[in-house]
């Protein structure tokens, strides 16, 4: 079986982890702040806030940013974490068109938008950030705040800027399947100090406060594994572009993702455009190829979506037609020969 991800855990992140249970300190500690300065300076930020997952992580930023009731563009093609957690802040979810080059939101449709809208949520999409520059200039057009996800592109860059370094406030998650992983964690991050401080703040439920805090803090052990995973993750990203140019190369089938000029690509997911996309994962599963249809739903249809009478056709397509390759730090270069292989064998 070739997996369609395998965390990288080293001996030195087991010793750490093994040593932290032993002493007994488990809980947030100078492990997190640790954690969190490393992550700061991966994505060119002065302040993080680590938390229990990236879906508190998006819903804390939203709530720092933006009031109750306020107007979000967000793309249909995205995790369902998304909307929940813009609903859950209480913010009006308005759906504008992903654009197939790069899976994010399209900044052209963005413009054309309607609703007046108070803020942009972009998520970079399998490892590629999305076109910043132009995001960026509409945001300042409409007086939209730019919230990043950064979650699935940790470590890329556009026009030579790390993504997460672009939004007012931006997130990313560490789940279990992530480029970087702590198992599971989130964290925020950010240039505004006062911003970084309310959110810290809100993680615990220690403290006297006006507002209602959460109990939502990472601990040193989650921390512990993402400091292993920063340390190891130039070479897991080089392992992924090598793997990526295998399939790149050697796919004579559907349609091959593309970098955009000016970008840098970690490759979170090896996303396939395949017309019988169902088919192509039925396929790979039977010949013990790790496989997704990940998002084959988008947020529109959801039942907890606003009810719109919109189509959006990029989003909708992305959805039914695009498949994910076996892409991580443990697979080999033959292996991806193997998987290109069967993909070819359709």
């Amino acid at each position: 079986m070739i997996p369609l991800g395998s965390p990288q855990i080293d001996e030195q992140t087991v010793s750490r982890v093994k040593g932290l249970l032993e002493s007994g300190l488990l809980s947030t500690g100078e492990v997190v702040s640790e954690f969190e300065s490393e992550l700061c300076s991966l994505v060119g930020r002065s302040y993080g806030v680590g938390v229990s997952s990236g879906s508190i992580a998006l819903e804390m930023a939203l709530e720092s940013v933006f009031e109750s009731g306020d107007a979000i563009a967000i793309s249909p093609y995205n995790c369902g974490a998304v909307l929940y957690a813009t609903l859950r802040a209480g913010l009006e979810p308005v759906f504008v068109d992903a654009e197939p080059e790069t899976c994010c939101i399209d900044p052209m449709q963005l413009a054309n938008v309607e609703t007046e809208l108070d803020g942009i949520l972009v998520a970079h999409l399998f490892g590629q950030p999305g076109k910043m520059d132009q995001l960026l200039s509409v945001g300042d057009d409409l007086g939209a705040t730019v919230v990043e996800d950064f979650a699935q592109a940790p470590g890329a860059s556009y026009r030579g800027q790390p993504v997460g370094s672009f939004g007012e406030v931006s997130v990313c998650s560490f789940g279990a399947t992530k480029n970087l992983t702590t198992a599971e964690g989130g964290i925020i991050v950010t240039d505004n100090q006062t911003l970084s401080r309310q959110v810290s703040s809100r993680r615990s439920n220690t403290s006297d406060t006006a507002f209602l805090p959460r109990s939502v803090r990472m601990n040193d052990i989650e921390a512990a594994i993402g400091l292993g995973q920063l340390r190891n993750y130039p070479r897991v990203v080089e392992q992924k572009r090598r793997v990526a140019e295998v399939y790149l190369n050697t796919i004579t089938t559907g349609k091959l993702p593309k970098t955009i000029d000016g970008s840098t690509h970690v490759y979170h997911g090896f996303p396939l455009r395949h017309s019988e996309a169902d088919e192509l994962a039925t396929h790979l599963e039977k010949n013990d190829i790790g496989t997704s249809r990940l998002y084959s739903n988008p947020l529109h249809k959801y039942k907890a979506s606003p009810i719109t009478d919109e189509s959006f056709s990029v989003a909708e397509r992305l959805s039914d037609e695009i498949v994910l390759l076996p892409i991580h730090g443990g697979i080999s270069l033959s292996e991806a020969e193997t998987v290109s292989s069967i993909v070819n064998a359709f």
